[in-house]
């Protein structure tokens, strides 16, 4: 073997040994992403927000102490369930605790919103009587939310009083502006952001039902484990509960 063999021998460790240390660096990068699906609802999530949204940010300001990536899709709200059941997706948010469906998990709350009943500011509607108000007046509601159960056993009270035809918040308050009904149920944050970005009026909250948490729905997969373990444990520092160890190590 002569000198030119020998030089040359090291440099193909050595060029072998950097590819390995660039995969590497690659798979344990792609280790810190954890991705989610999620629906537009401004100003807590939304494609058109340069943070993806209130809430968005939150969870990637929880995230990100733990060096952790967060990759969002949105999709209309029913889609954004079913695409987050595939492998490779840590689950869908924001979520209330009654659209945490079968195969997946709450991850308990990371941020909260609220559930008014709405109208606009010149109507003349005003509730006093919950009950009163469902008995009397439209409401409208969005088709494809799984409401709080306390609001959702009201639906189911006065089925009479519901209106369903709104496919989203903007066109829920299309139809409110409209007359279709007197009242919308909705977080006002959304509604009041939605009017002031379209120009649609101004809305008021007539009554103000429940504050409500926004949670992840997390894919109770097997490969899911760890990743819900870690978003339980960045949730209970949240909450100040002490923890064992240190913050973003998961005990086997």
């Amino acid at each position: 073997m002569n000198l030119r063999t020998w030089l040359f021998i090291p440099l193909i460790f050595a060029v072998s040994a950097s590819v390995a240390a660039a995969d590497f660096g690659r798979d344990e990068h792609a280790a810190r992403i954890l991705k989610i699906t999620a629906l537009d609802w401004e100003p807590y999530s939304a494609s058109s927000m340069a943070t993806g949204g209130n809430a968005i940010q939150h969870l990637r300001n929880l995230l990100g102490q733990c060096a952790i990536e967060l990759q969002v899709e949105f999709y209309p709200w029913r889609r954004a369930q079913q695409i987050a059941r595939q492998p490779g997706y840590l689950g869908y948010f924001p979520a209330w605790p009654t659209e945490v469906h079968d195969g997946f998990v709450s991850s308990g709350e990371v941020t909260s919103s609220h559930l008014a009943l709405m109208a606009m500011e010149d109507s003349d509607v005003s509730v006093d009587d919950i009950d009163q108000a469902f008995s009397e007046h439209r409401i409208g509601v969005v088709k494809s939310y799984v409401y709080p159960r306390q609001f959702q056993a009201l639906i189911e009270r006065f089925p009479q009083s519901i209106d369903n035809g709104a496919s989203g918040e903007l066109s829920l308050l299309k139809m409110l502006s409209l007359g279709r009904f007197q009242l919308a149920a909705t977080d006002p944050t959304v509604m009041e952001y939605l009017a002031e970005r379209h120009g649609i009026g101004e809305v008021r909250v007539a009554k103000m039902l429940l504050e409500v948490p926004l949670v992840i729905a997390m894919r109770d997969g097997l490969d899911n484990q760890d990743n819900i373990a870690l978003i339980k444990r960045l949730l209970s520092a949240q909450a100040g509960t002490p923890l064992q160890g240190e913050l973003c190590t998961i005990a086997r």
